[in-house]
């Protein structure tokens, strides 16, 4: 009767033939596979064919053979820490860029306070500017101020921070009296779509916050329709 090794092992497959033939498999599993094989020497001539074709083939390809012997190696525990290292590494990373992403945008974003001020310098030059100098139709207007009998005369971008900026739209009422609109991001404020009313001596500001924006309504306290175009932006949504 031929000793075929303890029964809680497994049989020997092709795989573990051709991992001892490459000289990977090592351990229990090598001695198993060399038990089986002292039964029967006719395995043998088999695994110095696998053995001579390797030599050749390492020898025909030696830097694809460094790669696969490599890749052959189990993974130790400094491997497991470097690759854990890595990912801490990338992972710190990504929260580092995204800190800069929340500090870049809180610093552009404009506040009330810098918004309501560039409302009122940008009022105050539309009121000494020439009607030619604003070209009806040089931006899209947001909000169509028509029913209030207000008419859109252009817009453009205007800084309100070193590192912040607004859209202005300006407009003109029935009675001539000059209205300046503008926005500016609001991604890190909540919303607050009813306006509210802020008296700057003779002036009045108009404000709210809708998706991610903060707008402001800046004109002569006594220009007719005021209040009116402040509803029209705040009951519906914008063009």
């Amino acid at each position: 009767m031929k000793f075929r090794g303890p029964l809680h092992q497994p049989p020997v497959s092709e795989a573990d033939i051709q991992a001892y033939s490459d000289g990977t498999l090592a351990g229990a599993r090598a001695a198993h596979v060399r038990r089986y094989l002292a039964g029967r020497p006719g395995e043998w001539h088999r695994i110095l064919f696998y053995r001579r074709l390797n030599a050749q083939i390492r020898d025909a390809f030696p830097e694809h053979a460094d790669q696969a012997a490599r890749a052959a190696q189990p993974r130790t525990a400094p491997a497991r820490r470097a690759r854990v290292l890595r990912y801490a590494i990338a992972f710190a990373a990504a929260l580092a860029l995204a800190g800069v992403a929340l500090a870049w945008v809180a610093v552009s974003e404009p506040s009330q306070q810098m918004l309501n001020n560039a409302a009122v310098m940008a009022l105050m030059e539309a009121e000494n500017a020439r009607p030619e100098a604003l070209p009806e139709g040089a931006a899209r207007p947001p909000f169509d101020f028509r029913p209030a009998g207000m008419r859109f005369l252009g817009g453009g971008e205007v800084r309100v921070g070193p590192f912040s900026s607004a859209q202005r739209y300006l407009y003109e009422s029935s009675d001539g009296q000059r209205v300046v609109l503008l926005a500016g991001r609001a991604w890190l404020a909540s919303d607050a779509p009813q306006w509210s009313a802020h008296r700057a001596g003779p002036l009045r500001l108009l404000m709210w916050r809708a998706r991610g924006t903060r707008w402001v309504l800046a004109g002569d306290a006594r220009t007719r329709g005021l209040m009116r175009a402040a509803d029209l932006a705040t009951l519906a949504p914008p063009h």
